[in-house]
């Protein structure tokens, strides 16, 4: 049979965010602070270098002055303090679309034939970036001080395509990770017939809705690295076959 080829999108709502090692006293300092205010700091402090560097690490220099979210001896970009996560996903929340394109890749953005709008199969979730706000007593060297950082948008988050030999897409194939944050869930991966799918961003176009932030210390040992799913542990197939087969009799 011919090859057929498939567009898969997410929801239309979703956002870019960043998480990354701050400076401890601008954590401290905000700590009781309302996210509106953080987020003013953080926009007002961006390419600002840290005033802190003469001071040791854990001394609140000036309590009437909000020291720089920078770490010392370094400048400060939101969107470049990201060395933990760095997010650009619809919610995970938002379902996906799927629609019929010519297999020659002539019109990969033909919207004339969709095939399916709904929700994929649920395959794992990882906590990527799940903190508290109040300061360890115990073990401190497992904590870092950071800040999440994260723009809502509405638009469109990058693709994924799949081809198959001539059959008709099957929802029930369709499967998707989560990343879990303070702030929001996103999709983190999407496979077709448990093989993951590569992100296709040449058309991503969104437009920004508002700022959001959160502060805390985040402990090393409690998140999961993107790069822990590379490959998906068997027990994670097992639940989806099971997901699959309550979603074929609830459908």
């Amino acid at each position: 049979m011919a090859k057929r080829k498939f567009r898969i999108e997410g929801g239309r709502y979703g956002g870019e965010l960043v998480l990354g090692e701050v400076n401890p006293n601008f954590v401290r300092y905000y700590e009781d602070h309302e996210s509106s205010e953080l987020v003013d700091a953080v926009l007002e402090t961006d390419d600002m270098h840290t005033d802190d560097t003469e001071q040791p690490a854990d001394a609140l220099l000036d309590p009437s002055t909000p020291p720089s979210p920078a770490l010392p001896d370094q400048d400060f970009y939101m969107w470049e303090c990201d060395e933990l996560e760095h997010i650009n996903s619809p919610y995970a929340d938002g379902g996906f679309m799927v629609y019929e394109v010519p297999a020659d890749g002539s019109d990969d953005w033909d919207y004339d034939k969709e095939v399916f709008d709904g929700d994929g199969i649920f395959l794992y979730g990882r906590e990527g970036a799940y903190f508290g706000r109040e300061e360890p007593t115990e073990n401190k060297e497992e904590y870092i001080p950071v800040l999440c950082f994260h723009s809502s948008e509405k638009g469109s988050f990058g693709v994924w395509f799949v081809e198959t030999d001539g059959e008709d897409f099957d929802e029930f194939k369709l499967a998707y990770g989560v990343v879990e944050t303070n702030l929001a869930e996103f999709i983190d991966a999407v496979y077709y017939d448990k093989e993951e799918l590569d992100a296709d961003y040449d058309y991503n176009d969104t437009t920004g809705k508002s700022y959001d932030a959160d502060i805390g210390w985040l402990n090393k040992k409690w998140r999961d690295p993107a790069e822990s799913y590379t490959k998906i542990d068997q027990e994670y197939w097992d639940d989806y076959n099971d997901n699959v087969e309550y979603e074929k009799e609830n459908r």
